[in-house]
């Protein structure tokens, strides 16, 4: 899933004086070491808690969806044939049980009791639907290549054959019937992403272009739902009593009164005890979290960030000019001297190291590891480039990101950097996490700051990536060999077989350089230590608040 880099837009005259600090000392101090059950980020009565969800998402249409911050808001408030358990193994949600008939054929039985936020019970007409409405070509869902997995997928989003025709047959109410193309090693696991939600067919057409527009343009079928959503400024999801597994969801409010972009605010809120959990802080914000003896926590957040290029454009568009990008980056000195997270570490290709690999993890397998800051061969390449180009120097090119406090501290690096080592000017664009996304979309860049996370543990989740018929490669690059070798991977349910030929495919990306990968990440992050439970996932809603709850402060104090 495309990942973010932003952190949400900061509303309101309030929300900017709770951010800059303007409670006294004494107070901010109480407020970080005095318990409470009514006031601040948690409140056990009540059962809820304050966070900063990150930012207004893109879209909320399940079908549509395509970042984090709607895949993880999804998360919470709908949900699929399985979910993902806290180990990441996928338990039945929607589905009460399935039975596997052939290694390309299931069976799925509806959960009765399941029902939508309006009390209709969900059927298996409405995974039928969002199916087929996800590969419909007017969509133009960024994702409807994940659904190529079931029988004739990819000919429907195509438009080759009818909807219809797709394998997947709702047998009644209770029973789901799915063939698919070939074995799929994944399919259980992929059945809990966002794109596999259902959807219910008289209500979108209903609500037609205004579908999840808003929170009363929408139905909820998970354990929250959206009880106010005040765009570009605040949203509360609030416990679905209707759903089926209400007894075992401990919250009943996940408030969120201020979307903040800042990074610095954001943690000052922690500090006041505003917020209940920081998903991730920065290098700079480390020493005071340190100062003020909190518990610093780490985890594999699992994406892979990388300079995507415009292959369509006339210099982005030289092969030499890529590769001098290629071997010129210097991941070893930003992992260390300017990411600093602990744990987060260089990256050649596209597959990180921890996806499972045939006996030990991906990384320990393969490798597509080059010399790394190969100045001597970047500036090789650049003079190539410069003499298929015709050009004695080269013009000043554009580098899009977010606008995030750490994007602008990342591009800045780069800018130099390239300056520094090959004499190449770059000016920064920086827009909001969505224009970002909207103009990526477009191919309206030259160089792209991008990061993509995990949809589910398989290395497939990365190598399909740069086929040619995924939209969400927005390179311009396309390979009939590379798309050969990842049909190859998805015919195969042999793990050897499957992995050699992903493996075949991210040397040819690497030798082709339609993107400079540079780091897999991991984040630390801090939270109230009475808010317990939270999941912080590789592959999944992250944070993901499912099983979190909040520890009594009077028992404590007993």
């Amino acid at each position: 899933m495309k990942t973010k880099i932003a952190i949400p837009v900061l509303i309101g005259l309030v929300a900017l004086q709770l951010a800059t600090g303007c409670t006294k000392k004494k107070d901010a101090e109480k407020s970080s070491t005095t318990a409470s059950t009514s006031e601040g980020s948690l409140d056990f009565e009540k059962r809820s808690v304050t966070v900063n969800f990150t930012e207004e998402p893109k879209t909320m249409d399940p079908q549509k969806a395509s970042d984090t911050i709607a895949l993880s808001l999804l998360g919470h408030t709908n949900e699929g044939l399985t979910r993902l358990d806290p180990r990441n193994n996928p338990f039945p949600a929607q589905a009460s049980s399935w039975e596997m008939k052939s290694p390309t054929s299931y069976e799925f039985k509806i959960r009765k009791g399941a029902v939508w936020s309006d009390g209709k019970q969900v059927t298996a007409d409405d995974f039928v639907f969002a199916w087929q409405r996800g590969l419909d070509p007017k969509l133009a869902s960024e994702y409807a290549f994940m659904l190529y997995i079931i029988k004739n997928g990819k000919a429907v989003n195509e438009g080759k054959v009818p909807a219809a025709k797709l394998g997947v047959k709702a047998v009644d109410d209770f029973t789901l019937q799915v063939e698919l193309e070939q074995p799929v090693a994944y399919f259980l696991r992929v059945l809990s992403f966002g794109t596999f939600y259902p959807a219910r067919r008289d209500f979108v057409t209903t609500q037609g272009e205004k579908f999840a527009a808003d929170a009363d343009k929408m139905l909820f079928n998970g354990p929250f739902i959206i009880e106010s959503w005040k765009h570009n400024a605040s949203m509360k999801l609030v416990k679905n009593e209707k759903y089926w597994n209400k007894e075992n969801i401990w919250l009943n409010e996940i408030d969120m009164p201020y979307l903040i972009r800042d990074v610095n605010s954001e943690f000052n809120m922690f500090k006041d005890d505003k917020y209940a959990l920081v998903p991730t802080i920065s290098k700079a914000l480390l020493p005071d979290a340190q100062k003020n003896k909190m518990q610093i926590r780490k985890y594999n957040a699992g994406a892979v960030w990388y300079l995507q290029v415009n292959t369509t454009r006339k210099i982005t568009g030289n092969l030499n000019f890529r590769r001098a990008l290629q071997y010129a980056m210097d991941r070893e000195e930003y992992s260390k001297q300017v990411n600093g997270i602990p744990g987060t570490k260089p990256i050649f290709g596209i597959i990180p190291d921890y996806m499972p690999g045939v006996s030990k993890r991906y990384g320990d397998e393969y490798s597509v590891a080059f010399k790394d800051s190969d100045l001597e061969k970047a500036k090789k390449y650049l003079e190539a480039a410069k003499k298929e180009l015709g050009l004695k120097t080269f013009p000043t090119l554009g580098i899009l990101s977010s606008d995030s406090d750490t994007a602008k501290r990342d591009m800045e690096y780069f800018q130099s950097y390239f300056k520094k080592t090959l004499g190449l000017d770059f000016k920064l664009e920086f827009q909001t996490f969505k224009v970002r996304l909207e103009r990526t979309d477009r191919k309206d860049f030259d160089i792209v700051y991008s990061g993509w996370g995990p949809d589910y543990l398989d290395a497939m989740t990365f190598a399909d990536l740069f086929t040619s018929w995924n939209r969400n490669n927005n390179t311009g690059w396309a390979s009939k060999e590379y798309d050969a070798f990842i049909a190859k991977a998805a015919k195969t349910v042999d793990q050897k077989e499957r992995l050699d030929a992903m493996h075949a495919a991210e040397k040819l990306l690497v030798d082709q350089v339609p993107i400079v990968p540079i780091y897999q990440n991991f984040r630390v992050y801090v939270q109230n230590p009475r808010l317990v439970g939270v999941i912080r996932r590789t592959v999944g809603p992250d944070p993901d608040f499912y099983y979190a709850k909040i520890t009594n402060p009077t028992a404590e104090k007993k």
